[in-house]
């Protein structure tokens, strides 16, 4: 008979320690990798826009220049 319960104990720790490392390792990744995804994509986002906006500007201020002095 005490042969049986610790089998049955160690499949409930089995059990429940499975569950708890699932939930612990799925919060800690979700946390984990928004924090990195947001750091990164922030990062990405501002190095992006800063480029497009240089380049839309160039392009923009060009053109006006360019037809404030063919006008004059």
């Amino acid at each position: 008979m005490r042969k049986s319960s610790s089998i049955y104990l160690s499949i409930y720790l089995s059990i429940y320690l499975s569950i708890y490392l699932s939930i612990y390792l799925s919060i800690y990744l979700s946390i984990y990798l928004s924090i990195y995804l947001s750091i990164y994509l922030s990062i990405y986002l501002s190095i992006y826009l800063s480029i497009y906006l240089s380049i839309y500007l160039s392009i923009y201020l060009s053109i006006y220049l360019f037809s404030l002095l063919f006008c004059l």
